[in-house]
């Protein structure tokens, strides 16, 4: 799920909990969102870059690299832990961040289950082949061909192709060269 897309969907639902959290609301707020710097932190090391710009870049490439370490504060364990203190201390603050960590963990988790199914489901409607080149390929990946028009229409799947992984990637390399981000 996009950066703006976790910060709409949390807007929305800190303006649902406005009147039971009144001016705490920025608190899970917040940590709904900031939840994701922990990608950063792995670039930044990693890659020895501070270019928000290319981080951007590296994350929305076809298919980047899904590693453990980059989604540090989306573990299980690391929530838990925080959740525990939270309890053991009776810290209303630290219980309101878990609060904006769990609830981003869901949306990705919901996102993560929408896509595989969306993937499962054009990659049966090709047979597996890549509409691209005709190369047979037992999971194909989904490519975005057009930005949803709203958070209703993200999982259209009128919105993807499911493409070979050669494909895939030759595809974001042509909207790069183009200046486009799909």
């Amino acid at each position: 799920m996009r950066p703006q897309e976790h910060v709409k969907i949390s807007a929305i639902a800190a303006t649902l909990a406005l009147p039971w959290l009144k001016e705490d609301i920025w608190i899970p707020f917040t940590s709904s969102i900031l939840i994701d710097v922990d990608h950063y932190l792995w670039y930044v090391i990693n890659q020895r870059n501070l270019s928000l710009r290319a981080t951007a870049r590296y994350y929305q490439q076809g298919k980047p690299p899904q590693r453990p370490e980059v989604r540090l504060l989306h573990q299980t364990p690391v929530v838990g832990c925080l959740l525990l203190l939270a309890m053991l201390t009776r810290s209303r603050v630290l219980g309101l961040i878990v609060a904006g960590l769990l609830f981003h963990i869901s949306l990705d988790r919901f996102h993560n289950a929408e896509m595989r199914h969306l993937q499962h489901s054009l990659n049966e409607q090709a047979h597996a082949t890549c509409p691209n080149c005709g190369q047979q390929d037992r999971v194909l990946q989904l490519h975005s061909v057009r930005r949803p028009r709203n958070l209703l229409d993200r999982y259209n799947p009128d919105n993807f192709v499911a493409l070979c992984p050669p494909c895939h990637q030759q595809a974001h390399k042509r909207a790069k060269n183009a200046g486009q981000t799909v």
